[in-house]
């Protein structure tokens, strides 16, 4: 089993581009997302190509964002995300209320620890 792992890169006019590979079946799966965290949009793709997933970030302050997931239109989860005041612990609390992109329903923690 691989770890997933997240590359955060600057874009979008002081947004972030989000990248993250992942295993499936043996096959690398990159999952990227371009968004300018304003509440906007932005398409998720999956292997270059849209998933039908949207994220909507908005930078809440420098070290909190709040996301609205949506599949095909439909919201079905937020996360909230706190940056550790060293800028080197991520941490995202998500809740999903169906598994519709492929999440486990229900509230889960994510961390995240810059190399």
């Amino acid at each position: 089993m691989h770890a997933m792992t997240m590359k955060v890169e600057a874009c979008c006019h002081g947004g972030r581009r989000l990248s993250y590979h992942f295993h499936i079946n043996s096959t690398e799966t990159v999952l990227t997302l371009e968004s300018p965290f304003d509440g906007s949009e932005a398409d998720v793709l999956v292997a270059g190509k849209p998933s039908g997933e949207t994220m909507a970030i908005t930078r809440v302050d420098d070290h909190h964002l709040s996301t609205i997931v949506k599949l095909n239109g439909k919201a079905f989860g937020t996360s909230k995300a706190t940056l550790s005041p060293d800028g080197k612990v991520l941490t995202v609390v998500n809740e999903f209320s169906s598994s519709a992109g492929g999440q486990q329903v229900g509230k889960t923690t994510e961390t995240w620890v810059r190399q």
